[in-house]
């Protein structure tokens, strides 16, 4: 059994999806936690910007039934009719994510993404794919959002997988305070650290904040608590992919951390474009996948700095 007082912690969860192979080493369970400080112009997971429950909308699967503008409290569902199609449309502005339509839609066209849960129930969700971490060196990968922003939460769930003998891994933009930092690493086996761009101007402009407490935070993970890493770059066409700054994280990983450290280039992915639609957002970041041949490029560059460099998680 949890402890009392650990089991009782909260944190809002999105997702905790089973089977992950890109989060760490082995078959990982992946808790996503909701909130981030960061705003990436490119997030692949939109819906783990706020920490409030948001509701999702599939107008794929909508049948038009009506029975969703019926249900709503406030009354801010509408019918739109295109040719001989109708879609129920929620009014954003007015909308405060009871669920209401969520429960009553039997096709699945709507849902609320993110809940609170304690400590107690997400362990014992991940425990439950132990065979898979037994048989595959796996274990489990605290993901968000950003789960800096629950240090106790997430320190006490961490602390129970080690107390249940589970690998465990923390994926985090590293931008927080050094407590923070402090209290989710300490029952940490691997960082996996991102770092989106080396020049700071750059960073800011793409994600909102500077890097400077990002790449402290990453040298003192290493240096003073000893935790083993993977950095880890998203590989976004237009904003961060050029092999010069490529080259520079590959010099801030060999001057500052060791050769010893290996980076991950993660070609970006269209999976966040649709989540934003879904999500009712109209500003919606597109660019292209990079292709095979630019990550290779990108790939070559780091090891040209004689780092252990592989495409994907």
């Amino acid at each position: 059994m949890v402890n009392g007082d650990v089991a009782r912690i909260s944190a809002p969860v999105f997702n905790i999806q089973s089977y992950s192979i890109h989060d760490g080493p082995g078959i990982r369970t992946t808790v996503f936690l909701k909130g981030c400080p960061l705003r990436c112009l490119w997030c692949a997971n939109p819906e783990s910007r706020k920490a409030a429950p948001e509701l999702m909308t599939y107008a794929s699967r909508c049948t038009g039934c009506g029975a969703c503008v019926e249900k709503c409290p406030r009354k801010v569902i509408g019918m739109v009719v295109e040719g001989d199609r109708a879609t129920a449309v929620t009014d954003r502005d007015l909308c405060i994510n009871c669920g209401e339509c969520v429960d009553t839609c039997r096709y699945k066209a709507r849902e609320i993404a993110g809940k609170p849960m304690t400590v107690e129930e997400v362990i014992k969700r991940v425990l439950r794919d132990r065979i898979f971490f037994e048989e595959s060196g796996g274990g489990i990968t605290v993901s968000g959002g950003e789960c800096l922003l629950y240090p106790e939460f997430t320190e006490a769930l961490l602390g129970e997988a080690k107390r249940n003998g589970v690998h465990t891994a923390v994926e985090t933009c590293c931008f927080a305070g050094r407590d923070a930092v402090d209290k989710v690493f300490r029952y940490a086996d691997l960082g996996l650290l991102d770092i989106k761009h080396m020049d700071s101007k750059m960073h800011e402009k793409y994600t909102g904040v500077p890097n400077k407490t990002i790449l402290d935070n990453i040298k003192y993970i290493y240096h003073d608590l000893r935790i083993p890493i993977y950095i880890r770059v998203p590989v976004i066409p237009g904003c961060n992919d050029s092999e010069e700054n490529i080259a520079d994280t590959a010099r801030f990983v060999v001057e500052e951390l060791g050769a010893d450290v290996p980076i991950h280039l993660l070609p970006y992915h269209r999976f966040g474009e649709s989540k934003n639609e879904s999500l009712g957002n109209k500003d919606v970041f597109k660019t292209e996948v990079p292709t095979k041949e630019h990550m290779q490029r990108l790939k070559e560059t780091a090891e040209g700095f004689g780092l252990k460099t592989q495409i994907g998680g």
